[in-house]
């Protein structure tokens, strides 16, 4: 089904404002947030659910407030009338709004309590000594997407989330699901027959999955529940997590963040698409195996083969890094490779393909 057209935007659909309405009369409207840097990615798109209160799904990147105060406006509503914001996770591009929304319009803050623990932590920082391990080499710094990142950090500290959300919990027709694996506080947001699937799954594009050695980093600071063994982070929890999703029903309209518009036409998906993201990384992992199946070969190698367009130079090849990472990771757990070499970053074929088992679970 394809949106109605409110106000125009770009190929992209950036700036752009849509509206759905479904058979039985429910009606969402989407902006087209703009990223605050250049990015082929497209906007975040948030959602403007009404109800007794108006809530907000996700709220774009700080530094785009303006373009979502903008399509609110064109929506019939001013930042003020936001009575509840939902985050689907704590990356920059989905809440980096969230305390200037929240502050003007004093909105509730619901989000997954995994979020609540993780608020104005520096990721990044977090993360680069196993990258820099790994590739041997020192991150690549953009200075405008670092200045974005440092400020999100500092307004999470400012945050408060007022309504925090588990798994199954239900509220003023909204269901919430934990999904954690592309972020450890992923949660899907069923509302009818839609479903807001935050990066959880999209069109187009394979959301990146995260890192199982991520769990180390952050253990402390999640909340003591979940401090006990990792089931938050990496390729077989974001697995795990698609293919429970996929199960909730044939006739759910997923509602993506990202490329539900691109290149000047929709791209509407439903759950089906969930599989299919499930067998893109069913078929990398193999594709990994074919790679070191005679000898093994560094990570960073691996890398620039599935990316050949890519060098180190470039600050997106540590994204496709972490992706690798993250399959050598689920192999690895399988027995189907280990680490070997001096230093620890070669990839060894031990001769299965165990994968294949896991990932034709139910």
């Amino acid at each position: 089904m394809n949106p109605e057209i409110i106000k125009t935007g770009d190929d992209a659909g950036n700036r752009m404002v849509i509206k759905y309405k479904f058979p039985d009369g429910v009606t969402v409207h989407g902006i087209g947030v703009p990223q605050a840097w250049e990015s082929s990615l497209g906007p975040t798109w948030s959602y403007v659910v009404e109800g007794d209160k108006l809530t907000l799904v996700d709220t774009g990147c700080n530094g785009s407030l303006r373009d979502l105060e903008e399509g609110l406006e064109i929506v019939g509503y001013p930042l003020s009338a936001v009575g509840r914001v939902v985050v689907t996770h704590g990356h920059l591009d989905h809440d980096g709004n969230c305390f200037d929304v929240v502050s003007r319009s004093g909105a509730e803050l619901w989000a997954h309590e995994v979020y609540g623990s993780l608020l104005g932590l520096t990721h990044r920082d977090r993360e680069a000594d196993w990258r820099q391990r790994f590739i041997g080499l020192p991150r690549v710094e953009d200075p405008t997407f670092e200045v974005r990142f440092r400020e999100h950090a500092e307004l999470g500290q400012k945050l408060t989330l007022t309504n925090p959300v588990t798994d199954g919990d239900v509220s003023d027709g909204l269901t919430f699901y934990y999904t954690p694996g592309h972020s450890p506080d992923e949660l899907c947001i069923q509302f009818h027959r839609m479903l807001f699937s935050g990066d959880h799954i999209l069109p187009q594009i394979t959301p990146h999955p995260s890192v199982s050695m991520s769990y180390t980093r952050f253990r402390d600071s999640l909340p003591e529940d979940y401090q006990s063994g990792n089931h938050y982070y990496g390729l077989k929890t974001f697995i795990n997590s698609l293919k429970r999703v996929s199960k909730l029903g044939a006739d759910i309209t997923v509602m993506p963040a990202h490329r539900a518009y691109h290149r000047g036409k929709f791209n509407p998906i439903g759950l089906d698409r969930a599989m299919a993201i499930v067998e893109h990384h069913r078929d990398r992992c193999a594709e990994m195996i074919q790679f070191v199946r005679k000898e093994s070969m560094d990570m960073a190698s691996i890398t620039k083969k599935l990316f050949p367009h890519l060098d180190l130079s470039d600050r997106i090849f540590y994204a496709a890094f972490s992706e690798v990472m993250s399959h050598v990771e689920l192999l690895a757990e399988m027995g189907d490779v280990s680490m070997v070499g001096q230093d620890g970053r070669s990839v060894q074929w031990n001769g299965s393909e165990n994968f294949q088992v896991f990932f034709d679970q139910a």
